[in-house]
């Protein structure tokens, strides 16, 4: 019954904007309406080569967000090992996190060209900052006492890191993951936005130029839909070693 509350405001929306767009047609130009959304949704994956489009995006998407994570996760954790590291970098970090990835997207396509290496590494770099802070913040957030614990045990650095550093800190990993499905896929969006010759982006920019807002509606519901995609693989992941974490 609580799934069935979830969708009552999404068709309330749909109804209001299907009636608003009846009773003044002339505001369909603007706002399209979802029968007219339903309608290019349908021609875009059966006319249009839509799901090549939408192959390509998630491509880039997924590569980006793997390539991004995965190096963000192991520099945030590692730092653990060396404060005077993590205190050096600290500055570089802020000042790198703070810099819009729009304005990295002409140099990505300088360096990697039009292709999709240049929509997968403004998807890494969308990531790569949020992961390290997040996976470092977990790691300093472990246990203080069962460190001291381990020390008075003579145990080595890697040791407390590989027993309660890592297993403590993957509720920050999996948060930083979460957290950046929506980065991935902005910086493909941009990537695709700047320059590109397939792709979500891509399409947006033309049926934008064309006026054709059903087009344009559907390009976000790709988008949409790609990144629910992402957050439940990464629901599943996290579900099941939170619980291998708890089991321990």
């Amino acid at each position: 019954m609580k799934k069935v509350y979830k969708i009552i405001p999404l068709f309330v929306f749909l109804i209001i904007w299907q009636a608003f767009t009846s009773i003044l047609p002339e505001k369909q130009f603007y706002f399209s309406s979802p029968l007219k959304v339903a309608y290019s949704f349908f021609v875009f994956f059966v006319n249009q080569n839509g799901l090549y489009h939408s192959l390509i995006t998630f491509s880039e998407t997924i590569l980006g967000f793997l390539l991004g994570n995965c190096t963000g996760i192991t520099i945030g954790l590692f730092l653990w090992f060396s404060k005077r590291a993590a205190n050096i970098s600290s500055p570089y970090l802020v000042a790198l996190g703070a810099l819009p990835i729009f304005a990295l997207a002409p140099i990505m396509i300088i360096w990697f060209g039009i292709g999709i290496w240049s929509k997968i590494m403004m998807a890494a770099l969308s990531t790569v900052i949020i992961a390290i802070a997040q996976s470092y913040q977990g790691a300093t957030n472990a246990d203080e006492r069962y460190i001291r614990l381990m020390k008075v045990f003579k145990a080595s650095n890697f040791r407390i890191f590989r027993t309660i550093i890592f297993p403590s800190s993957l509720i920050w990993v999996f948060n930083s993951m979460k957290l950046n499905i929506g980065s991935a896929l902005l910086g493909a969006f941009i990537g695709e936005f700047i320059a590109a010759e397939a792709g979500i982006g891509y399409i947006i920019v033309k049926a934008s130029g064309l006026f054709n807002m059903g087009l344009v509606f559907t390009g976000c519901i790709v988008l949409m839909l790609i990144a629910l995609m992402l957050y439940g693989v990464i629901f599943l992941f996290e579900k099941r070693f939170l619980r291998w974490q708890r089991a321990s």
